[in-house]
């Protein structure tokens, strides 16, 4: 209730691209000319209060989703942090609200698979 009390419509985003990037969960590399320091951050330039919306249902969502379980399982198994794994999340489930909200059709977890677009489960 949030996320879209804030949102107001969400058709002026062209993309979910733009819909996590306004909502400050993309990654940002710390560079300092050419050299490239430490991991990769969230943005964190948006709204706080919004990313702070999403923190438990990503953790929720991280369990017990099927397609972000998967991608958690296949992010840790690569060796990425466990907080880099949660903002990873977050950023995939703003993309899934985005696409809920803007076709208007319910989650469907077997999307991709009665498609046969699988891409590595997601």
């Amino acid at each position: 209730a949030r996320v879209l009390g804030h949102l107001g419509d969400i058709r002026r985003f062209k993309n979910a691209k733009a819909f996590a990037a306004f909502l400050g969960l993309t990654p940002k590399q710390r560079a300092s000319g050419t050299s490239l320091k430490g991991r990769t951050m969230v943005s964190k330039t948006g709204n706080t209060s919004l990313r702070a919306a999403l923190f438990m249902p990503s953790m929720v969502a991280r369990r017990h989703n099927p397609i972000l379980r998967q991608f958690a399982e296949r992010l840790l198994a690569n060796g990425m942090a466990k907080r880099a794994v949660i903002s990873a999340v977050t950023h995939k489930l703003a993309h899934l609200i985005y696409g809920v909200i803007r076709t208007g059709k319910p989650f469907d977890a077997n999307y991709l698979h009665k498609n046969l677009a699988i891409q590595d489960g997601i």
